[in-house]
């Protein structure tokens, strides 16, 4: 078997995050844990939109750690279908970054299996990086 690597710029569309009592994030200083949905729009080797749903926990008010599942939603490398990866990562120093393993697969993706990350970097486009193989 090949593996493949792929890459796309992923540009955020909507981001929603508050903590556990219901306060947006960022009305909410020092330590504190939170949850939310984020969009992304992914062009490239991946056309695709993908919905996440993730938890974080802030130590502080300039990093956290994070654990999020997503589904995504297009075509990889020109096979349409939906697949859901599994997220770990968090922010320090500006920079998000996360390390993702495929959960599942759909359609003419089914047999889908890899890992990447996705660098996000505060005020540019990310960046997404997949290995992956099609059984």
């Amino acid at each position: 078997m090949t593996t493949t690597h792929a890459t796309a710029g992923a540009e955020m569309k909507s981001w929603d995050e508050h903590t556990w009592d219901g306060k947006r994030y960022d009305e909410v200083t020092g330590p504190k844990q939170t949850t939310g949905a984020m969009t992304v729009a992914y062009s490239g080797a991946l056309e695709a939109v993908g919905d996440m749903r993730f938890v974080m926990s802030y130590p502080d008010d300039d990093s956290c750690t994070s654990i999020a599942y997503e589904l995504v939603t297009g075509t990889l490398d020109g096979r349409k279908g939906t697949f859901v990866l599994h997220h770990t990562g968090g922010y320090r120093d500006g920079v998000a970054d996360a390390t993702f393993t495929v959960v599942s697969a759909t359609d003419d993706l089914t047999g889908l299996t890899g890992t990447g990350r996705i660098t996000w970097a505060q005020g540019e486009p990310g960046r997404f990086e997949l290995d992956y193989e099609i059984t």
